[in-house]
């Protein structure tokens, strides 16, 4: 399933001014450049709008952001939705320059790696249901239990169960949004 053009609540582009080289290994005007040669669109404001997160994923070994930033572990690919482009990213870079809130999925992720037993955050939840690693049943499920701290024996199974299947899909970068 192809999320790239039901992302719409991770598609909230604030308008931000950036300057061209932002500092820490993150550079602006060479993310703008990958950014613009694989979209439709030649001004900035309108092409990256073009654009949606697609998938998330940890890298196993420490990758270079388009930006020029290294080292990047956390690693969000985006694809344009006119021109079908997909280009890897960091976590940094979607959240600076695109302003989705990849930093939200990627703390539910930590969340639940270090207990298998805690809720995905809302954010997670969409995401992974719209990239079609959730059903919607599992969707549903979440939603209703996200805030409950306690859990009946067969609830607190079936989310360690869809927390495991997040998990699967993150880690082996096997999904494709």
């Amino acid at each position: 399933m192809d999320c790239s053009d039901q992302i719409s609540f991770f598609q909230v582009f604030a308008t931000l001014r950036v300057r061209e080289n932002m500092g820490d290994g993150h550079n602006f005007r060479q993310l703008k450049e990958a950014i613009l040669a694989h979209s439709q669109a030649q001004d900035w404001e309108i092409a990256r709008k073009e654009w949606s997160l697609v998938r998330v994923a940890t890298a196993d070994e420490p990758e270079t952001c388009p930006c020029g930033h290294f080292p990047i572990l956390e690693i969000c690919t985006i694809a344009n939705q006119i021109t079908g482009h997909r280009i890897d990213v960091g976590n940094r870079c979607v959240k600076r320059f695109l302003g989705v809130r990849s930093d939200l999925i990627f703390a539910a992720i930590k969340r639940i790696q270090s207990n298998i037993e805690k809720s995905l955050n809302g954010d997670a939840i969409v995401f992974f249901h719209q990239c079609g690693v959730l059903n919607n049943w599992e969707y549903s499920f979440l939603q209703d239990t996200m805030r409950l701290r306690q859990l009946t024996l067969a609830q607190k199974v079936k989310r360690q169960s869809i927390n495991e299947k997040v998990i699967a899909a993150v880690a082996k970068r096997g999904f494709h949004g």
